[in-house]
């Protein structure tokens, strides 16, 4: 696999290499990605490209979330720690049939774009214009339909390209600091996919680092990925580290080094157990971080679904499970947050804290329900000293931020529901850059079904 993805960086490279000899100045080398990201190096393919560009797919009508948005987003503008492009994402319905067409409510499309731009991409455009009269994509409909007429996506597309026109150099490059980093191991997402702790494919990506950004997506966390291959730890309060399956002895270093300094650090199950190689260290687990940790295990078991005792989360009953996996962690200076409520597990840690040099780590010794990767989330974002009004507010109602040209904070608040929401203000005084109306921390807004406020502090 590593191989793999060199050959395909490698190929990019030289594709980039014999453009950039012919453009002229003024031109950009660009490459459009998937968001599924665990086949290729995004990394050293990007290396080569002056942008990024993605195409980004995603539900529509109910099941609008804008979780798609934002995951392509956080990654892809992470890999160059730049802004980028949206070169393909849905206009009116997608797919290769007739069996899935679900054209957008009112107010989506021009919502997606903000959505996008609030991510940090720096453009917006559709596969495709104008919808294919034959042929596999004849469902997969462009902004006009396939009369070629004036219609209502056409209207609301034009809608927001005029308030772009208004607004967009108060939007443009808009610039992160988060304090949270998720990184992400194509080498851990490998060796998790041939020697699977669940069923399904590309368990990695989709059972554990998917749920976690959705945790943070929906409490309004704003979230960096890192990888191994730059993984700057410093720079963030908090990192979490989806099951670090195979890694070097340099990078679980690192992350020690990282903790003993001061950080904070959320660690999945199976972290440390293999070395580069994909070989499992022959030692007791977890290995190099054991001392970071506060504990030592040597067994571990397959599991369905168990309650954690007394939901020490505070969550629902339904959410309140442990799943796939249980370490049989035998604590050294941790202290036990969570323990499973089972007559034999129970003995054993869920979840565990350790105080390690001036930082923390929290380690998951199983798979957690979203509600729960949120409220630990939560609990050691607190504990990381992160504050950030945007956490006031929570799923369906989502906030993004960021810095302007202009140096100014720009906010983007989003209700993804059919039903209209209030809230109270979260930032200091704001502009309303697409009215004119300012609003005081405080104040109470009332944001419409599927629409989106802009301010600028």
């Amino acid at each position: 696999e590593r191989y793999k993805r060199k050959v395909i960086a490698d190929y990019l490279t030289w594709q980039a290499d014999i453009v950039r000899k012919y453009k002229r100045p003024d031109q950009f080398i660009t490459h459009c990605f998937m968001p599924a990201v665990f086949d290729l190096d995004q990394i050293a393919s990007g290396r080569h490209l002056d942008v990024m560009s993605i195409n980004v797919y995603h539900g529509s009508q109910d099941e609008l979330t804008g979780e798609e948005i934002a995951f392509a987003g956080d990654y892809f503008r992470s890999v160059k720690q730049s802004n980028y492009l949206i070169t393909e994402t849905n206009a009116q319905t997608i797919g290769w049939d007739s069996k899935y067409q679900k054209p957008p409510y009112d107010g989506q499309l021009r919502m997606n774009v903000y959505a996008h731009l609030g991510s940090g991409a720096n453009m917006v455009e559709y596969w495709h214009w104008h919808s294919l009269h034959y042929g596999q994509e004849t469902y997969w409909k462009g902004v006009f339909s396939h009369d070629l007429e004036p219609n209502r996506a056409y209207n609301e597309v034009s809608r927001t390209a005029h308030e772009l026109e208004k607004v967009g150099s108060h939007l443009v490059n808009l610039k992160k600091q988060n304090k949270i980093a998720i990184l992400y191991s194509h080498d851990a997402a490998w060796g998790l996919q041939f020697m699977p702790f669940a069923d399904g494919s590309h368990i990695y990506h989709n059972r554990l680092v998917l749920p976690m950004h959705k945790a943070l997506y929906r409490m309004n966390a704003g979230v960096d990925f890192i990888f191994p291959e730059k993984s700057v730890f410093s720079n963030y309060s908090l990192v979490i580290i989806p099951s670090l399956y195979v890694a070097p002895d340099s990078l679980l270093v690192k992350i020690v080094d990282y903790v003993k300094n001061g950080g904070h650090v959320v660690l999945g199950f199976k972290s440390g157990f293999c070395n580069e190689y994909n070989a499992v260290r022959p030692v007791m687990m977890p290995g190099p971080l054991r001392e970071a940790c506060g504990f030592w295990y040597q067994e571990f078991s397959s599991i369905s679904a168990l309650p954690l005792k007394d939901n020490p989360f505070g969550v629902s009953e339904e959410d309140n499970k442990a799943t796939d996996w249980c370490e049989f962690l035998i604590p050294e200076t941790a202290e036990v947050v969570a323990r499973y409520d089972h007559s034999f597990f129970g003995k054993y840690p869920a979840v565990t804290t350790n105080r390690f040099g001036k930082g923390t780590v929290t380690y998951v010794g199983t798979n957690l329900t979203i509600p729960l990767y949120e409220a630990l989330f939560r609990r050691e974002i607190e504990k990381a000293g992160i504050s950030d009004p945007a956490m006031q507010l929570h799923y369906p109602l989502i906030v993004k931020s960021g810095t302007n040209d202009l140096g100014r904070q720009v906010h983007y608040f989003f209700n993804y529901s059919s039903e209209p929401h209030k809230f109270a203000y979260p930032f200091a005084k704001g502009n309303d850059l697409l009215t004119g109306t300012n609003y005081l921390r405080g104040q109470m807004v009332t944001l419409a079904p599927w629409d989106v406020l802009i301010t600028e502090e």
